[in-house]
């Protein structure tokens, strides 16, 4: 015991002197404030009443059915594991999908939602970029926005804690594939949406050496343990020209939803927002 936890200090000093190091060699500001979820929710129902949908509110026992039915791995998740599960859940219950539905993984990683799904009598796909390029039993590998798959072939597309991780304009482009790929009356979810007053772009300058290409008009923000190379917090103007007005353009229906009562499961719960994505 005491040897783990000279390593696990050893590991935190080594890290915080090499942050610092960055920090001496780099102009980057490190500081952020948490939004304000509430005056956000009342902001978007102003400025964009076509984009505001309802408030989810997060149900305990609902939630624990969930987990108790789905049969996680043990060792599945092992960093935020209510966060996890209660972003499959509330996911599932946002995509209604039919029985026998075509769902999509979209940046699947290592999840196990896929399988979960699978159980549950639903056809999965599962896609990353990781993957072997092209479909092969049900993992499919390429890019999110150009997927291998036909015109309306998928009934919904979820996707988990990946969008605000994608560079570029990847999240308008993405716009785009969800409206080619889905269905009429079909859905792609998105959760967490992370929205806040500012417009930002997150990095670790530790987690990768390979350049990052920031958004122009987004303040840049070090974040040292975020241990990803990029992550976008939308301000509502960025999240109508980047995501909303393409989605529109596409063909596809888009609501922002409130997540409320999470702390009920959790207090370390950050799911404040999903966003829905309609095929008209």
């Amino acid at each position: 015991m005491i040897l783990y936890h000279g390593r696990k200090a050893s590991a935190s000093l080594y890290s915080r002197a090499r942050a610092n190091s960055y920090l001496r060699r780099h102009a980057i500001s490190t500081e952020f404030s948490s939004p304000d979820y509430d005056a956000l929710w009342q902001a978007l129902q102003l400025r964009l009443p076509h984009v505001a949908g309802t408030e989810y509110v997060v149900d305990e026992h609902r939630f624990a059915a969930w987990v108790k039915s789905s049969k996680y791995p043990f060792f599945s998740y092992v960093v935020n594991r209510s966060e996890k599960f209660l972003e499959h859940q509330v996911s599932v219950d946002l995509l209604d999908l039919p029985p026998h539905a075509l769902l999509i993984d979209v940046a699947a990683g290592r999840s196990s939602f896929a399988q979960i799904m699978q159980r549950r009598g639903y056809r999965v796909i599962a896609q990353d970029q990781a993957f072997r390029r092209g479909l092969h039993r049900g993992r499919l590998g390429g890019d999110a926005t150009a997927l291998a798959l036909a015109d309306e072939s998928a009934d919904g597309m979820a996707l988990h804690c990946s969008f605000d991780h994608f560079e570029g304009d990847a999240d308008s482009r993405f716009m785009r594939e969800a409206a080619r790929v889905l269905k009429r009356g079909g859905r792609a979810v998105i959760l967490p949406l992370y929205l806040h007053q500012e417009y930002i772009n997150l990095t670790d300058p530790l987690y990768t050496r390979t350049p990052v290409t920031f958004d122009q008009t987004a303040r840049t923000v070090a974040s040292f343990g975020f241990a990803n190379r990029f992550g976008r917090h939308y301000s509502l103007e960025a999240l109508q020209w980047r995501v909303v007005q393409p989605a529109i353009e596409s063909g596809l229906e888009p609501k922002v939803h409130r997540i409320v009562n999470g702390s009920s499961i959790d207090p370390a719960i950050y799911l404040n927002f999903a966003f829905v994505l309609t095929k008209r």
